[in-house]
């Protein structure tokens, strides 16, 4: 099982899911970790429907309107759902097609992840380290048995392009990654597509140097 099966996965999940809501976006995610927690933004951009008949797109895209002014839109839900501390939501566009991005604020990278695991029913291991200057974060994933997730469940909105992801460090830089691409001189990482599950597990991890730290 590959980082790109799981995306995949995910993908088919979002497809269903937005056959039934009738609405077309695309999404970006940017994951900022910091020294005082993590700060999670996704970007719905191009948001409208795709119904024939125009009095129901009027009706679909206001609805997703009110929620997402509400602060009670999908993407909200989910974040709720997975612990987070605050979420908000800005309009970048209020007229047709719609921009919305909402910002979720963390206390610990670690308990984010354990809840996404959780969430979709997957079998796993979180941890992070600290040793001198450095930070490690690292997951064991058992990839023998496939996430347990069903089109209801708000997070699958979260998961369901796991290549629109991109993690930034709010300082230091990273300076090794497994299953990710570190990119913009260790500023940002992003998810590796060729990573695959050995012996059923997949590893992942991100190792980032505070600044001023010697890198070795």
């Amino acid at each position: 099982v590959s980082m790109r099966a799981i995306s995949t996965y995910f993908g088919m999940v979002l497809v269903v899911a937005a056959a039934s809501g009738c609405l077309r976006k695309e999404v970006a995610h940017t994951v900022y970790l910091g020294p005082s927690g993590v700060v999670w933004a996704v970007t719905e951009s191009g948001v409208r429907s795709d119904e024939h008949e125009p009095s129901d797109r009027r009706r679909a895209e206001y609805e997703y309107a009110v929620a997402a002014t509400a602060g009670v839109h999908p993407i909200a839900e989910a974040f709720h759902r997975l612990g987070a501390q605050s979420v908000t939501a800005t309009w970048l566009r209020r007229e047709r097609p719609y921009a919305v991005m909402t910002e979720a604020r963390f206390a610990d990278v670690r308990q984010l992840a354990l809840a996404l695991l959780d969430d979709v029913g997957a079998q796993g291991e979180v941890g992070v380290t600290r040793e001198a200057c450095r930070t490690r974060l690292e997951a064991r994933i058992n990839a023998d048995e496939g996430p347990d997730t069903t089109p209801d469940s708000p997070v699958d909105g979260l998961l369901a392009d796991l290549y629109a992801y991109r993690f930034v460090l709010t300082d230091g830089r990273f300076v090794a990654a497994d299953g990710f691409e570190i990119r913009e001189d260790g500023a940002v990482a992003v998810p590796d597509r060729e990573k695959a599950a050995a012996d059923g597990v997949l590893l992942l991890s991100l190792t980032w140097a505070d600044d001023g730290c010697a890198v070795r």
